[in-house]
């Protein structure tokens, strides 16, 4: 697996804890709401940066395309 693979793993069980969600609700969340998209393309910010910051930019984007 890639390390960006990994890091996608890191991501969904982070943010699966932190918002207390099933892996299957998280992964239906990020498919719902492109989240995949925002994680590839915020990679190499992400990985160096607190955790707390991407589950934040996740909310943001989820917020802002509120189904």
């Amino acid at each position: 697996m890639s390390d960006e693979g990994r890091f996608l793993v890191f991501v969904v069980e982070y943010y699966r804890n932190k918002k207390q969600l099933s892996g299957r609700d998280v992964v239906a969340l990020f498919d719902r709401h492109n989240i995949w998209e925002l994680a590839e393309k915020s990679y190499f910010l992400w990985h160096i940066e607190s955790p707390e910051n991407f589950v934040r930019e996740i909310d943001d984007a989820i917020e802002n395309k509120a189904v």
